[in-house]
């Protein structure tokens, strides 16, 4: 698979101009001989949306119709994918932080993972405007040669958290989409200390799972923030195989071999190894200590 990862700055709440950089960017990832394109989250939107919120939601008839505008504009071939982010209301008038995975002119989305953490600490406030989602699920996607990966999506927050990444390695993902929109902070060894907190769990679940780990992250800023950008792909050794430029859009375009995740899960047969029933009762059981405890 040619993965591009589409490292964009998005104005807020303007959802014309972020489209238009998306058929920008799928355009040239498409250019690029691309099979998949990864935006980052909210990258329809924005992301401190705050109470504008209500402004840029969008129901799953306006998802169809930016979804086939892409492919009549020729952003998006029939047998492409793309995963973007937008602000999903629901037929239940419930709304999500969600990304989207659509395979060329579909009329509906062929994935959807709404954002189950929800942070609401610090400069975040996502938890007081959108709903959490209640699920971490996969996709088998065909590309054009007939190869089948299959994918999961860990939005930001989401892939903080170990026991999401355990999911992922028990539906067998062979690559993990993470899109983000995370703030740059910090200063440690010439690098930021955003960069080295992310490079550092994303190059961990890569030899956990024993996958690939594709990380967009958006550059630009909003109010007094910055997003630092910095986009990367790891593979299933943890090994760095490509990364975008900090602070600057860019288009970060890498192959990914499938020989190469037989081989490490084959040396590292972490998965194969795994007793999912002892894992499962252990977990059992220190859930109800903790609810006793509180």
């Amino acid at each position: 698979m040619r993965i591009a990862l589409a490292q964009i700055d998005c104005r807020l709440g303007n959802i014309p101009a972020n489209l238009a950089a998306h058929g920008e960017a799928l355009r040239a990832a498409r250019e690029a001989g691309a099979d998949f394109t990864l935006f980052p989250e909210l990258s329809l939107t924005g992301y401190r949306l705050r109470s504008s919120i209500n402004r840029v939601m969008l129901a799953d008839d306006a998802l169809a119709e930016i979804a086939r505008r892409l492919c009549d504009e020729g952003a998006l071939g029939a047998e492409q994918f793309a995963a973007f982010g937008c602000v999903e209301l629901s037929p239940r008038a419930v709304v999500y932080n969600t990304t989207l995975l659509i395979q060329g002119c579909a009329p509906a989305p062929r994935f959807r993972h709404r954002k189950v953490y929800l942070p609401s600490y610090g400069m975040f406030e996502e938890e007081r405007y959108m709903h959490p989602g209640d699920r971490f699920r996969t996709a088998d996607i065909m590309l054009q040669d007939g190869e089948t990966w299959r994918v999961g999506v860990l939005c930001c927050e989401d892939a903080w958290h170990d026991s999401a990444w355990l999911i992922m390695q028990a539906r067998g993902a062979d690559l993990v989409l993470v899109p983000s929109a995370s703030p740059g902070r910090g200063v440690e060894s010439e690098r930021l200390g955003s960069q080295q907190s992310w490079h550092g769990i994303l190059r961990t679940q890569a030899e956990f799972c024993g996958c690939y780990v594709a990380h967009c992250n958006r550059v630009g800023f909003e109010d007094d923030i910055h997003f630092w950008g910095g986009s990367a792909v790891f593979a299933p050794t943890g090994e760095i195989v490509a990364e975008g430029t900090l602070m600057d859009p860019d288009l970060l375009c890498c192959d990914l071999d499938k020989r190469v995740l037989t081989r490490t899960r084959v040396a590292t047969p972490l998965v194969a190894d795994e007793n999912w029933d002892l894992t499962l009762r252990e977990l059992r059981l220190a859930r109800d200590e903790v609810l006793r405890e509180d």
